[in-house]
């Protein structure tokens, strides 16, 4: 029984490799045509379907002409498992990124969706579960590159950029008014590196949103303390700043939007 062949252009169809790309590797002997006929037509057999396959996954992750090259002219079972098994932990990677840019994005939409609803300049009081942070090293207030710092402990972490940063206020600073003395950068998100684990403690807390640039959270603090006392509240921790709105999706720093969550107990609780 005479073989069946594929014209280039039913190869084309079946392969989803455009006929220009097939010519093109034709001529750069890295994938040719099973026979070629008499008038200059190239034929393929089905078989032939499976190392274009290949081939075209190959490039699309990043393997140069000549590496596939190589590959082909030399490979061996053996061989193509070491090639498959490093390119499955470069896909691993890859799918690790490509989950973390959805998750930044669907932080960022949840946020921005979270400034319609809530009440600029309302003090809440609200019961928190802990919840795990990345946090950075104590801020030394000499040096003006903390922030930096904290960025470079991001990459180190493998985690993209563009989560919102936090910003933490100790106790006794928040006690002493120093609101502009902060004491770690956090992201909320969790590490394997217990070095730089964190726990936002359970509790209650006293929330409140206002607009205002970065640094320029003075008064919104001062008006939080104040009507702490107003309550009977009195702080019990530390006070966790995060920008719902921020430059990424405001031009203007006085419409940016920031939450501040201090850790607070009630007068009335006892210490048992």
């Amino acid at each position: 029984m005479e073989k069946e062949y594929l014209t280039i252009s039913q190869f084309s169809a079946l392969s989803g490799i455009s006929r220009k790309t097939l010519i093109y590797y034709d001529k750069i002997d890295l994938f040719s045509p099973k026979m070629v006929t008499d008038k200059g037509y190239r034929m393929y057999e089905e078989k032939q379907l499976d190392t274009i396959s290949v081939i075209y996954i190959l490039r699309e992750l990043g393997k140069s002409i000549k590496e596939i090259k190589i590959y082909l002219q030399e490979r061996t079972p053996e061989k193509m498992l070491s090639l498959f098994l490093e390119e499955q932990k470069q896909i691993d990677k890859k799918i690790s990124t490509l989950q973390q840019y959805k998750d930044m994005l669907e932080k960022r939409i949840e946020l921005t969706k979270l400034a319609d609803v809530i009440t600029v300049g309302k003090l809440t009081f609200i019961q928190k579960e802990k919840k795990p942070i990345l946090i950075g090293k104590k801020i030394n207030q000499q040096n003006n590159e903390a922030l930096i710092d904290f960025y470079s402990l991001i990459d180190q972490q493998q985690i993209v950029q563009g989560f919102p940063i936090g910003a933490i206020i100790g106790k006794n600073e928040l006690a002493n008014g120093e609101f502009s003395n902060f004491s770690y950068f956090y992201i909320n998100k969790s590490t394997e590196d217990k070095n730089q684990l964190s726990i936002k403690p359970e509790g209650c807390y006293a929330v409140m949103y206002d607009y205002c640039d970065y640094n320029k959270t003075e008064k919104l603090y001062q008006k939080m303390l104040d009507g702490l006392v107003e309550n009977g509240y009195e702080i019990d921790g530390d006070a966790y700043e995060e920008y719902i709105i921020d430059e990424v999706a405001e031009k203007n720093p006085e419409k940016y939007l920031v939450k501040v969550m201090i850790k607070v107990k009630n007068e009335n609780e006892k210490i048992s």
